[in-house]
């Protein structure tokens, strides 16, 4: 039997020496979080270990890790709030969360319930003499027949003139291998204090000279961060948590130089949202101080997606011309009008400025009002427009824009103009519905409604109303009919502006190859139902 001299502190001899002498003044069952259903939480400490319903019990978080430094296995656990048990049965029970919790409940997560033990008979107390073994003689211990208290009395007996950071070390040693053993709390209450006494100690104090932070970070890209540190430093560690997780991961920093230390933390840790992050050192003695931030209060970083790289700008263009012939009065010849436009433009993108475009047109029309034409059997007076337009979409939204034209052209007299917008309602290179207006000085008014479908593939599909009153759409002077003007309208046409009237056209294509549609049109308008006709057209555009 090894013989020793007996100098340990009155600490254990309070622990070692009362815990085989007296009952334990606490009693402390532990049980696991074994499922989540439905919003509730099952555990697996029930009747058979005395729980009982309104039991508040804690919650503790297992951790077992590997350290970066000394590469020991490290585990430990920190509490993460508590847990009221709502029903207990013989062996399960079913709990809720009391109060705010650190982190989401878990399965595996350790619950602990403590309830005080029977009050021991009272006997006198006894005053405990500070042991001091005689100069120059040596004191047996019993072997005790209770290996925990033995094992604690062997670390006091080693800690014998050892360092604060020391007894801290074996401390929290102890606690990590036996962290249900009946000193646990106590030592690790022990090592927490100590951690406090030791940090107002100066002299051994690590400091941090330098460390910036950044504020932002590129997803899958590595982060390299750097620290300056000041004291008796061994080892420095980095520890990250992406959005989501739950524990951190715990990396080595390298060192740089005297005081210098980096870590280059790779592509695959920088994810999500955010980044936190924060640094502790350990000493000489092996003890972690936290140098940047905390577990609690991290730093974080914000990680930014990566630009895409976006294809040069590839514009369509697209050509294309149509013709409309329409009569309004039966094929009489006095109420017709016969439009053709050419069209060139660029289209760029969903959003913004989706195209602009440019042509040129005729109209050519004969027209007046219904009393002249029908009852006074009068000629039709001819209208007409030569025309050039500038045309520009503006997209709101991948399903919304705005189409505007600016038209200017010659008229039999002089010069004219006019301009056109529409509201367009879906993708132009899908089905969209088109609602808005055109004027035409000296020609008339016009309003347009046009569905253009894209269910078949290859066979566009475009139907279109107009309420109108081209081509007559203005009152003509009664000096057009003087003989001695230039160009005098006959005495028998109408002067008086045409009546509204409404069309309704189809148009039918097919692409013949890619890009390249072929379209015919007919249509049918009229001012009554006394005064209309047919109509008819065509259509051709290539796009690339």
């Amino acid at each position: 039997m090894a013989r020793k001299r007996l100098l340990i502190p009155l600490l254990v001899l309070s622990l070692a020496g009362t815990a085989s002498a007296n009952p334990p003044v606490e009693r402390i069952e532990e049980g696991y979080v074994v499922a989540l259903e439905d919003g509730e939480l099952i555990v697996d400490l029930a009747e058979a270990r005395g729980a009982k319903p309104g039991d508040v019990v804690e919650l503790w978080r297992p951790l077992d890790l590997k350290h970066p430094v000394t590469g020991k296995r490290v585990r430990d656990r920190f509490r993460i709030g508590s847990l009221r048990l709502t029903q207990v049965r013989s062996s399960l029970s079913l709990a809720r969360a009391e109060g705010s919790l650190a982190r989401p409940v878990a399965p595996g997560d350790v619950i602990v319930l403590r309830r005080a033990a029977p009050a021991p008979i009272a006997t006198a107390p006894t005053e405990i003499p500070k042991p001091t073994p005689p100069p120059g003689e040596t004191v047996t211990l019993p072997e005790s027949s209770d290996p925990e208290e033995l094992e604690v009395a062997q670390m006091f007996d080693r800690l014998r003139h050892g360092s604060v950071a020391s007894r801290i070390a074996s401390y929290e040693q102890y606690v990590r291998d036996s962290p249900r053993g009946r000193f646990a709390v106590v030592l690790w209450e022990e090592a927490q204090y100590l951690r406090k006494l030791l940090a107002l100690d100066t002299s051994v104090r690590i400091e941090v000279r330098r460390f910036e932070a950044p504020a932002r970070a590129l997803a899958g890209q590595p982060l390299e961060l750097g620290v300056e540190l000041a004291g008796p430093v061994k080892g420095v560690v980095l520890h990250t948590r992406n959005a989501g997780e739950v524990a951190y991961v715990t990396q080595a920093f390298e060192p740089a130089g005297p005081g210098y230390f980096v870590a280059r933390l790779p592509g695959s840790r920088v994810a999500g949202e955010q980044l936190e992050l924060f640094i502790e050192a350990t000493d000489v003695a092996g003890v972690a101080q936290a140098m940047v931030a905390s577990a609690d209060e991290p730093k974080t970083v914000r990680v930014d997606a990566v630009p895409k790289p976006t294809p040069p700008l590839s514009p369509k263009i697209s050509v294309g011309a149509w013709t409309d012939y329409a009569d309004y009065n039966r094929m009489r010849g006095n109420d017709v009008v016969w439009q053709t436009e050419g069209r060139a433009g660029m289209r760029f993108g969903d959003t913004g400025i989706r195209s602009l475009g440019s042509g040129f047109g005729v109209f050519r029309g004969v027209g007046g009002s219904l009393e002249e034409l029908d009852e006074g059997d009068k000629s039709g007076r001819r209208v007409g427009l030569t025309y050039g337009y500038l045309e520009g979409e503006f997209g709101f939204s991948e399903t919304a824009s705005l189409i505007a034209r600016l038209t200017v052209g010659l008229k039999d007299d002089g010069v004219g103009g006019g301009a056109q917008a529409l509201v367009r309602i879906g993708s132009d290179q899908g089905t969209n519905l088109q609602l808005g207006g055109e004027v035409l000085g000296g020609i008339g008014l016009r309003g347009i409604t046009q569905l253009e479908l894209a269910t078949f593939e290859r066979i566009p599909i475009l139907f279109r109303t107009e309420v109108t009153n081209q081509p007559a759409g203005s009152t003509a002077s009664a000096s057009d009919v003087r003989p001695e003007r230039p160009g005098a309208l006959p005495q028998d046409t109408s002067l008086q502006r045409g009546e509204i009237g409404a069309r309704a056209i189809a148009q039918v294509g097919y692409e013949l190859i890619p890009g390249f549609v072929l379209a015919a049109r007919g249509s049918y308008q009229g001012r009554t139902i006394k005064h209309a006709g047919p109509g008819f057209g065509g259509a051709v555009s290539y796009t690339w």
